[in-house]
């Protein structure tokens, strides 16, 4: 009930600050909520964003940013549906994450954020001090992603990571094509194991 409340005033604050506390509330109802309910939040929140004329390209830019910090947030939490609405979805797409393995390819990609999925790791991963460039159709941001709690083979983990997200715009929506982290420890561990 509360959340809804958070929502509902946000909805009529100006870009930057709705920004944040819109991605504030879709973190919190990600966090306590999987599945439909995060999503369900989250979409009504943004709702607006994309029929906004006063939104500059950076502003869109960062929104998309922060729609792929909720999805992972989904991805910890055991479900990796939101990554199809942030990622682009062509051959060219790459992902270098966490566990230092190179992956290509929507499918790939896709299959690789299910497996991550599937091991509900749980806790949260935040971007801070981010930094944000843009092009005319293409666009990146650096960050620290931060993260608190995740599990990983039955072990607390928190993470700091430097982080690239590279963009690409397709009919008028920031869509994800590179994801690049540091490589965690743990989890390489983890994948070689697996290999």
């Amino acid at each position: 009930m509360q959340y809804s409340l958070i929502v509902v005033v946000s909805l009529s604050m100006k870009s930057p600050i709705r920004s944040i506390t819109l991605f504030a509330c879709s973190l919190v109802a990600a966090t306590l909520f999987t599945g439909c309910a995060a999503r369900m939040v989250h979409k009504i929140a943004t709702s607006g964003d994309k029929t906004d004329e006063k939104t500059t390209p950076e502003q869109a830019l960062r929104a998309a940013n922060s729609e792929l910090y909720l999805a992972i947030n989904m991805v910890l939490a055991g479900n990796a549906e939101m990554m199809d609405d942030v990622w682009s979805q062509k051959p060219d797409v790459s992902d270098f994450g966490p566990s230092a393995d190179r992956i290509v390819g929507w499918k790939a990609v896709e299959a690789q954020f299910k497996k991550e999925a599937a091991m509900k790791m749980g806790g949260t991963l935040v971007c801070e001090d981010l930094a944000v460039t843009v092009g005319a159709d293409m666009g990146f941001t650096t960050c620290m992603e931060v993260g608190s709690n995740q599990i990983i083979d039955g072990k607390p983990v928190n993470l700091r990571f430097r982080a690239t997200n590279v963009f690409r715009l397709e009919k008028g929506e920031w869509k994800l094509v590179h994801h690049h982290t540091d490589p965690a420890p743990a989890m390489q561990a983890k994948s070689a194991t697996k290999n």
